[in-house]
Formats: structure tokens, sequence, C-alpha cells
């Protein structure tokens, strides 16, 4: 008898139409004796199964050869143990290969036996199959998540999304990182503040005129540095002669105040063992023109 899949429910699922190229098609018996239990939904079950001639033998042995010829296959399901636990059979035909279970009951621990009843009620076990869980089929009732509103910290946000710590392979990622949140530091400390003037870019937000902007016209700009980069986690390192935490993947970024004139970052790494280390020396100079 060829497998198929068995319930008592009929299939609705109509025929598949055109070529479906499947492949070389899987063995049939695989030699050991098996039962598979699958959770389908909150009231169905799945189960596939194979009988090696060797567990054959060995019932045959133990039963006799009525265990083939006078006894009916069933599928024999529990749930739970002791007091509320729940056990019902299920009739199915051995060749079917596999089983659709209907459960009286939603959710629960459940695993499977596969064997023979024979006419005198005696059971023989031929597999038993992994336990599962059913889902309930209800709203969860776990409620861990809790929401607020908070204000905005934009230092605490930056080091969230992972500012600073990003790898050695990641710093062209880490340079859009920092200019984007040189920008929103910018946009946080202007938007809103009285005697702004509108921007059409933000709906609703102003930026800040300075005091000391003459009516009319005004610009305001300033800029920052800001030093990233990596070395081995357990490196130590030093900037501008002091040493500095790295993080745990040996990443490491600063933001620094940039006046005007000539500024020397030096940047030093040595190995754990101290045989071997690298610098890296900045030097950056400002000039600021204000027309």
């Amino acid at each position: 008898m060829s497998s198929s899949s068995s319930s008592n429910v009929p299939s609705s699922t109509p025929p598949s139409q055109g070529f479906v190229e499947t492949g070389p098609g899987l063995p049939r018996d695989y030699g050991v004796t098996r039962l598979v239990l699958i959770p389908r939904d909150p009231q169905w079950m799945h189960a596939y199964w194979e009988v090696a001639p060797y567990t054959w033998q060995e019932a045959e042995k133990n039963f006799g050869s009525a265990v083939r010829t006078s006894g009916r296959a069933v599928l024999r399901l529990h749930c739970g143990d002791g007091a509320s636990a729940k056990t019902f059979d299920v009739n199915i035909h051995l060749d079917a290969r596999n089983w659709y279970i209907f459960s009286p009951a939603r959710g629960g621990l459940w695993h499977a036996e596969l064997g023979m009843l024979l006419p005198d009620g005696r059971f023989v076990l031929l597999a038993i199959s992994n336990e599962i869980r059913l889902p309930t089929g209800q709203v969860s009732d776990v409620i861990d998540e809790k929401w607020a509103v908070m204000k905005a910290d934009w230092e605490r946000l930056f080091e969230l999304s992972g500012g600073g710590k990003l790898g050695a392979g990641s710093l062209d990622v880490a340079r859009m990182l920092a200019q984007r949140w040189e920008l929103l530091r910018a946009v946080s400390s202007w938007m809103g503040a009285p005697g702004g003037a509108s921007w059409s870019g933000m709906p609703g937000s102003s930026w800040a005129r300075p005091p000391q902007a003459h009516k009319g016209f005004w610009l305001e700009a300033d800029c920052e540095l800001i030093v990233y980069g990596a070395t081995e986690p357990d490196a130590k390192v030093t900037m501008q002669g002091n040493p500095i935490t790295l993080n745990p993947d040996g990443t490491f970024s600063f933001r620094f105040a940039l006046p005007d004139g000539k500024l020397e970052i030096p940047i030093h790494a040595t190995n754990r063992d101290g045989d071997m280390s690298k610098s890296v020396d900045f030097t950056v100079t400002r000039a600021t023109q204000r027309t």
C-alpha cells in the first residue's frame, strides 16, 4: 500500500496542476523503528512512523503471531500525568505511515505510543514518540513588557544604538553614525527654542536665534572632533598620553571640542605581551572665519 496522510476529516485541497520537479524520491524505509509527533494547531497533532522488521520479530517472540493477524493498530495519546492525566486511543491504518489526530483538549504536554491492541485487551508497544506542547489557542497572559514615555536623552540613545561600540571593520558606519549623532544633537538643542525662525524641513519646529544675533539674516555654525578606532580587546591604548578603556570588542570612540588652532592627538597601542605596538598620530588645525 502506498504512503498517504489520513485523518477522520475529508480533505478539501484540490489536486496540484502541472508538472513539478521533485528530484529523486526518498526511500520508503530507513530500517529504524520510530514514532514522531508534531503539533499542528491547538487541537490537532500529526504523527508519522516506521516499524522496522526487528521490532516485529521481538513483538512476535513475546506475544505470538496474533500480534499481526489479530491485533488492531492504534495510536495511544497521553497528556499530563497524575490525577489530571488524559489518555485516549486512535484507530489507524499501520501502512499509512502517518496520521492526523484531533485532541479533545487544547494545550498541554503530549506524547504518543504506537502499538497493536490484542483481542484480550493487551497493548503491544511498538514505538514511543517525542513529547510536544500544544498551543492553548488563547491570548498570552505574559505581560512582562512595560512601556513608558521618556524624555529624549541623546547621549543614552546614541550608546544604545551602538555608537562607539562598532567593530574594527565598521569604521565607515561609525563615521556615518557620528555625523548623524552630531546632527541630532544640534536639532535637539535648537528645536523649539523661543524666538526661533520656522524651518520648513521640520514642521512645528524652530531654530533658536542666538542671543547676540542682530535683527535680520543670521548664521551660526560650529564643529567638534570625533576620534574612533579599534584594536585587540586586551591591548593597552593611550590617547594624548592618557590610558583609555576599550569596549569589550576592542573599539573606542571619543568626542573632542575643537577650538581654533592646532591640536595634536597621538594614539598608541601595545599588545598584551608588550612586545608589539602601533601608533596613529592625528594633527588637526582649525581656523574659523566669520564674515
